[in-house]
């Protein structure tokens, strides 16, 4: 079974089990509004993923971008640069985003799929339905050993398409924002914290992240969200196209959420410029940096549930 589509009365969500359980699309039925990124070489990353085409490097990162067709993703055990976990040499954002999931039960409306990890002693139960105007995410995760766990995750969309079309707000319930320690920002000293929306330079310009500029302007902003005020949420919105889309989530370990903004403004590999897409990803962990640590820590056997609702106004 490669791609899946569930469908409500108001949305279309297209996954992809086969490599990831990707979601590749959410659009709505009215009017075909797509709301998430479809990378420039996303029908190539398909000849690839399906054998068809011979992917041209080893390198990790360079390895999972050439895989990369946009969309969400669910990164873990491992969310960024390769690193050891737990004596794993985990690659780029992990396994669960490159693995094929079993497809345990599957209706019109609502699927249920699952993966076991071979870098972690890991399982995890996902099920994904939709409702009128809602999505809802719920995955179950088991520490299958009787060994303490500690290990990254972290949820990846990536938007993109219509809701991308011109300007573009965000409101949120963060009052934090922290620039990555280990990327070089002309908007701000490297790991330096702000107080959302606004990120103050040296040179006293002030950048305000939660107006985000229409297309043809370049920009491009990496760090993470924190201390949420309350349930933790946020809302992106195209007024233009009267389109939003509204993520909550549930969890003790998500106190994160990382931020990456691409405005076409990444001229090397593989983005060249080409790319008009951000991401507000709940994590476990900060993007990088000395007190980079995931506070995802399972005791032996022990389960967790981490639920997302998103939202989609139209």
């Amino acid at each position: 079974m490669r791609h899946v589509t569930l469908k409500s009365a108001d949305l279309e969500l297209l996954l992809d089990p086969s490599f990831g359980g990707d979601i590749l699309s959410i659009k709505t039925v009215a009017n075909n509004q797509e709301l998430l990124l479809k990378t420039p070489w996303a029908d190539r990353a398909e000849e690839v993923i399906s054998g068809d085409q011979t992917p041209f490097s080893l390198d990790p990162v360079a390895h999972w971008m050439e895989h990369y067709r946009g969309g969400w993703q669910l990164i873990t055990p491992n969310a960024g640069h390769p690193r050891e976990i737990h004596g794993a040499a985990v690659g780029f954002h992990g396994e669960a985003a490159i693995s094929v999931w079993k497809v345990v039960e599957s209706q019109a409306s609502k699927i249920h799929i699952a993966l076991e990890l071979i870098s972690i002693p890991v399982r995890i139960e996902r099920v994904i339905s939709l409702d009128k105007n809602e999505i809802s995410i719920t995955d179950e995760i088991t520490n299958l050993s009787s060994l303490d766990l500690e290990f990254d995750y972290s949820s990846h969309p990536a938007f993109g398409g219509d809701l991308l079309d011109g300007e573009v707000s965000i409101e949120t319930s963060a009052t934090k924002f922290t620039l990555d320690d280990d990327t070089e920002s002309a908007h701000g000293v490297a790991g330096s914290s702000h107080q959302w929306p606004l990120i103050k330079g040296e040179n006293g310009k002030t950048l305000d992240v939660s107006k985000l500029p229409t297309n043809g302007t370049n920009l491009f902003v990496f760090g993470w969200l924190s201390e949420f005020d309350g349930p933790k949420w946020y809302r992106v919105t195209n007024k233009a196209k009267n389109l939003s889309f509204e993520m909550k989530w549930e969890s003790e370990f998500l106190d994160f959420a990382w931020f990456w903004l691409e405005f076409n403004s990444s001229q090397g590999f593989p983005w060249f410029g080409r790319v008009r897409t951000f991401a507000i990803e709940p994590s476990s962990t900060q993007t990088s940096g000395k007190s980079r640590k995931s506070i995802l820590k399972l005791t032996p056997h022990q389960s967790t549930q981490i639920k997302q609702r998103v939202t989609v106004t139209f």
